[in-house]
């Protein structure tokens, strides 16, 4: 079955020196079209990719690695000339994939050596976005901070609190995706369509309900720690984040034995209970303390109630529901380990796209012809 993008090549090239936010957000976006069909030329320095180093390690394969650059070709551009040979690459490809402090001739070239009917498109990020932007000093933190994102993570007693992994870079390599795609679906140009994509932008957009909660006039949310409405309880076998609405309030009072303490008129309202929602956490809590994951579900089904365990990751690799559509795949690494990695969670007529190999390290002298 032909996929969406056969046909489409894209180079995705970053800078030896580029931050890992960047370097995470060009190979997801890459990792996408690939997926989708593209034939994808992952540009790699000599001594590869420093994501190939990053644990967890399978084998000698980097699972991180793995995931965003499976079904990719990867090329080592040769010591002389290097520039050179990287710019006929970008000359004959549709579209191109890099950090904003690419080389702007580099971005122009694309599809140079095309005919005129074919798309060709240029997607450049940047960490915050603008002219000169790229130069100035930050990390994902740093982007998350600006974008007002660590003001809604933690307890509000302690230290803002860095989002676990890397949302914000995944996000903008979602947002470079997504304009690539859209730029292949316009018409077809002599020159490249541009299209830029910022992770401070990105942050914002991430946050965008305390955005409008301020320009309305209101105040903008921030952490609350255990006293959020929604938190998220320990239990015998993990965690279970409790969720409920006004109405579900008695159904809560049941799932903790009705326990006399939440019987206290003050926490038959909403707003009675708001302020005290540490409170109520705590002891709905002890009640679930020696309760199992599995047996919270249970109950919380039986009541109605959208409370949901934390599931692990080995708890989604036998999950039914991803079982019965194959979205995990295995592949292949070069050592010969097989890793179990997530598809696309999209089926094309009832079928999805597995990705492809893990790219061995290229060999520029033997791919890349001068």
């Amino acid at each position: 079955m032909r996929r969406p993008l056969d046909d489409i090549t894209v180079i995705e090239a970053v800078r030896d020196d580029c931050c890992l936010a960047l370097r995470l957000s060009a190979a997801l976006a890459g990792r996408i079209v690939a997926d989708l069909g593209a034939e994808v030329v992952k540009i790699e320095p000599p001594t590869g990719d420093p994501l190939r180093r990053m644990p967890p390690m399978a084998g000698e394969t980097s699972a991180l690695f793995a995931f965003l650059n499976a079904g990719k070709r990867s090329v080592v551009l040769p010591r002389e000339n290097g520039f050179a040979t990287l710019r006929r690459l970008v000359e004959r490809a549709n579209a191109l994939i890099a950090d904003a402090g690419c080389d702007r001739h580099l971005s122009r070239a694309v599809g140079a050596g095309l005919p005129d009917d074919e798309a060709r498109v240029a997607v450049l990020i940047a960490m915050l976005g603008g002219d000169g932007a790229p130069d100035i000093p930050a990390s994902e933190f740093t982007v998350l901070a600006l974008g007002g994102v660590l003001n809604m993570i933690g307890d509000p007693e302690r230290q803002p609190l860095r989002l676990g992994g890397h949302q914000a870079a995944y996000a903008a390599g979602l947002s470079a995706f997504t304009g690539l795609t859209a730029a292949l679906c316009g018409a077809t140009r002599a020159a490249p369509e541009m299209v830029r994509v910022s992770l401070l932008e990105t942050a914002v957009w991430l946050n965008w309900k305390n955005v409008a909660a301020v320009a309305t006039g209101g105040e903008a949310p921030t952490r609350t720690g255990r006293a959020a409405d929604w938190p998220v309880l320990r239990c015998a076998d993990g965690w279970v984040a409790l969720v409920y609405q006004d109405a579900d309030w008695p159904a809560i009072r049941e799932l903790a034995d009705n326990d006399p303490h939440l019987a206290d008129p003050a926490f038959a309202t909403a707003a009675g209970r708001r302020p005290r929602a540490g409170e109520i956490a705590a002891i709905v809590e002890r009640h679930l303390a020696t309760m199992t994951r599995a047996e919270i579900h249970d109950l919380a089904l039986h009541r109605r109630l959208p409370v949901g365990p934390v599931a692990s990751p080995d708890d989604l690799a036998d999950d039914p529901h991803f079982v019965a559509r194959e979205f995990l795949a295995t592949i292949k690494a070069a050592d010969g380990h097989g890793i179990k990695l997530p598809r696309l969670p999209v089926l094309w007529n009832g079928a999805g796209f597995a990705p492809g190999m893990v790219p061995p390290l290229g060999d520029g002298a033997q791919q890349v012809t001068t």
